[in-house]
């Protein structure tokens, strides 16, 4: 009686019972046969809901049967390989084999795991969702076409690390997420990953690290549509348009290129790669992000028709690490951005090795930006800026960006603050009638003041002037700017 009056125990069954849903997903089920400990009253409980049984590691075989046992008809989860017991997988697997017509899903990690599998999935999986096999060896594992009988036609998400398999399989039409990674372009064929494409029509998040074939053996005609692709991360020693000129890209895709062009033997690609010419989902650019520190260089391009994001090193050895700027900005002609809204540029220790070299290309580039309406420079030399929007002070002694209405400076250190150019350039432009509307001026260090500043408010509409000791990043500077 003590018992049935506990306040724990005047909880519904049909509630009491939810409770173990809220647990972390990585926990172990040792907690769940715990409360089967607890008295015959939660035992039975616990024990009547099939869902709370269907996790099977295949440590031991008395406990595999007895999950498959309370799991009654449920979807099975089986996951190979995380557990640290020592376990007969083959004697327990052999338990769950008849039960594979209702597995869910199937996580294998480790290379010892997978032959012992493969001997016991040639049959049909009508429920599978989810398939995860990641094999943390040196050599890779094959995955032959017989498994799950090549139909997976309920698979929602496919992840594969070290696996080499014959792609593609048959019913993907329900996939939407697929994630290779660590298959050497040797191991692959760029048809195999067009035909793949082609039987999962509805693939949305698709990421390759390391795993994109190094030579074409595809028509050159061929273009394979995803017509739902919401992201595409590509990650690489070297990026080529191997396989982007073979995808037709929608509009509003995410696109991530990363990857690494270093050592002596290595070309110096100081602009943007080839991949990029036949992007034409990014038409409409309305937004540049770019970075350009000492061992890393990125780009965003961004706008309604989708987003480009690249990072990756691309610098020789013994080269120093702001040589080729130009052929790097010069590179952004590849794209529209005529109509481009603002554009942010990060430098890191700028320190460029050709001062006047560098202002003629930040001229040439700003000479492309007829609607730039803001213009963000942070922790930067922002002179060679300043300098080229001034109509009396760049080459063609014309106004550039006319349209250009305000001007965000991120100061780091005083000698950033170059306060009588800014009073030239702003001057300036205001007497050739296209007077700007803000300066905004965000200094790490409490800076007074100096008369200059107030000046600007001749020439200026408006002028702020902030202190901040912690200005944001280059990647989220962007979404704080608008």
């Amino acid at each position: 009686m003590k018992n049935t009056f506990a306040p724990i125990n005047r909880i519904p069954p049909e509630v009491f019972t939810l409770v173990p849903d809220y647990w972390e997903d990585n926990s172990d089920d040792g907690a769940l046969i715990g409360l089967t400990h607890v008295c015959r009253g939660w035992r039975e409980l616990f024990i009547s809901r099939p869902s709370l049984w269907t996790r099977l590691d295949c440590t031991h075989a008395d406990k595999t049967r007895a999950y498959i046992e309370r799991s009654k008809t449920s979807p099975l989860d089986i996951c190979l390989g995380e557990s640290d017991v020592a376990f007969c997988l083959e004697e327990a697997l052999l338990l769950a084999v008849p039960h594979f017509g209702r597995l869910g899903t199937l996580s294998v990690f480790g290379c010892e795991d997978l032959p012992v599998l493969v001997k016991h999935l040639s049959c049909s999986v009508p429920l599978l969702s989810k398939l995860e096999i990641n094999l943390a060896c040196d050599e890779h594992s094959v995955l032959p076409n017989t498994l799950f009988n090549g139909d997976l036609s309920s698979l929602r998400e496919l992840r594969l690390v070290g696996v080499v398999t014959t792609l593609p399989w048959r019913g993907l039409s329900k996939l939407t997420r697929l994630n290779l990674c660590h298959v050497s372009g040797d191991n692959i064929l760029l048809t195999q990953l067009l035909d793949f494409f082609e039987s999962a029509p509805h693939l949305r998040h698709i990421r390759l690290h390391d795993s994109i074939p190094t030579s074409s053996n595809a028509p050159a005609d061929r273009v394979v549509s995803l017509p739902h692709l919401k992201d595409l991360s590509i990650i690489a020693q070297s990026v080529h348009s191997i396989l982007l000129n073979h995808l037709s890209i929608p509009a509003g895709v995410s696109l991530r290129l990363e990857f690494t062009y270093s050592g002596k033997e290595s070309p110096i690609p100081f602009y943007l790669p080839n991949p990029l010419d036949r992007l034409h989902n990014l038409s409409y650019v309305t937004a540049v992000n770019l970075r350009l520190a000492s061992e890393q260089r990125s780009v965003r391009l961004s706008g309604p028709s989708g987003e480009l994001y690249m990072v990756g090193r691309w610098t020789r050895g013994g080269d120093k690490p702001y040589d080729g700027i130009g052929a790097f900005l010069r590179s952004l002609s590849r794209f529209d951005i005529s109509r481009t809204q603002w554009l942010t540029v990060t430098l890191y220790r700028f320190q460029p090795s050709s001062l006047p070299t560098t202002g003629w290309t930040i001229y040439q580039t700003f000479l492309s930006m007829k609607d730039l309406r803001t213009l963000t420079l942070s922790r930067c030399n922002n002179l060679t800026f300043i300098l080229a929007l001034n109509p009396s002070k760049n080459p063609s002694k014309t106004i550039l960006c006319p349209k250009l209405e305000e001007i965000i400076l991120y100061i780091e250190r005083p000698d950033q603050f170059h306060v009588d150019e800014l009073l030239s350039m702003a001057k300036e432009r205001a007497s050739g009638g296209v007077k700007l509307s803000t300066i905004t001026i965000v200094s790490t260090e409490a800076l007074a003041p100096t008369k200059e500043v107030f000046q600007l408010r001749k020439h200026v509409s408006r002028v702020e002037y902030k202190f901040d000791d912690a200005p944001p990043e280059w990647d989220t500077l962007p979404n704080e700017v608008v």
